[in-house]
């Protein structure tokens, strides 16, 4: 029952890339803002029925990561995106599914599956099929901002699973991660607003920011509470595939074949799968 909302969630993620990419020329921190702006309204709506542990101190320690690192980080790879091709930092997200394999095995008892070390393996000859002949792209701040945030976003998603299991509910817990997510990037998105030039495509691009947000966050939720952690970030990867044919398709972003762009998506998609066999 997992499987259909990972899915589901890989295609609302990709969505998310590659709609932050076509929001470049707007500030950083208005576009990942934006996103999160429903937040308040599906916390209020699930504080009426749900109790929450505010006494408990892993409750605590949770909210530092909705309320203070991963939003500084989905800033920080809204700003990459902005700058790099998305093409070419989507596929650095593969290594997420290490972290949360590492976290998930060593903190909530999830086993290393037998093929994992192959995974990472195939997962690298992916990457480095990827970047061959193209390492200048690794001068720019970029990949080296994707590739932490790949750690930090997988080893958070290892975290929430953990959390799922003490506090299984899905609204509530997107509800409150993402009004963190909002306070923390409203005031550095507030005195940039008048710089924002409020078009259709503006308009259009925002709608459907908070959109895919809202569908990949619901979606990835429900997938970890119904199955395995690494499982359903690995299906989630598959979101590698989709984010690279839309970025050469349609955002143009050619600066090597499509061939090679795929093989070097499977391969890494390749390498994940193997990451839970």
């Amino acid at each position: 029952m997992w499987f259909p909302f990972a899915v589901l969630s890989a295609v609302f993620y990709s969505m998310l890339w590659i709609l932050a990419r076509m929001s470049k020329g707007l500030p950083s921190s208005v576009v990942t803002g934006v996103q999160f702006i429903y937040g308040p309204i599906l916390l209020w709506i699930a504080s009426r029925y749900v109790d929450f542990p505010w006494g408990e101190t892993w409750w605590w320690a949770y909210l530092t990561l909705p309320f203070c690192i991963v939003p500084a980080y989905a800033w920080a790879m809204t700003y990459a995106l902005h700058r790099t091709q998305v093409t070419f930092l989507q596929p650095l997200f593969g290594l997420s599914s290490i972290a949360t394999l590492l976290v998930a095995s060593t903190f909530f008892g999830e086993n290393i599956p037998t093929y994992g070390i192959v995974g990472i393996l195939i997962i690298t000859f992916g990457l480095l099929s990827l970047y061959h002949g193209r390492w200048e792209v690794w001068k720019s701040s970029g990949p080296w901002i994707t590739l932490l945030g790949a750690f930090i976003f997988g080893a958070n998603a290892a975290i929430i699973g953990g959390v799922l299991q003490k506090f299984p509910h899905v609204f509530a817990l997107s509800g409150m991660a993402i009004t963190g997510h909002l306070l923390f990037c409203s005031i550095p998105a507030a005195p940039r607003l008048k710089q924002v030039v409020w078009s259709k495509r503006t308009i259009w691009i925002f709608i459907g920011l908070s959109i895919a947000m809202l569908g990949q966050d619901i979606a990835t939720l429900y997938a970890l509470t119904l199955g395995p952690f690494s499982y359903v970030i690995s299906v989630k990867r598959a979101s590698m595939l989709i984010t690279a044919v839309v970025g050469y398709v349609f955002l143009h972003e050619r600066d090597q074949s499509l061939s090679r762009l795929l093989i070097s998506s499977v391969l890494v998609l390749i390498g994940i799968v193997m990451l839970t066999v």
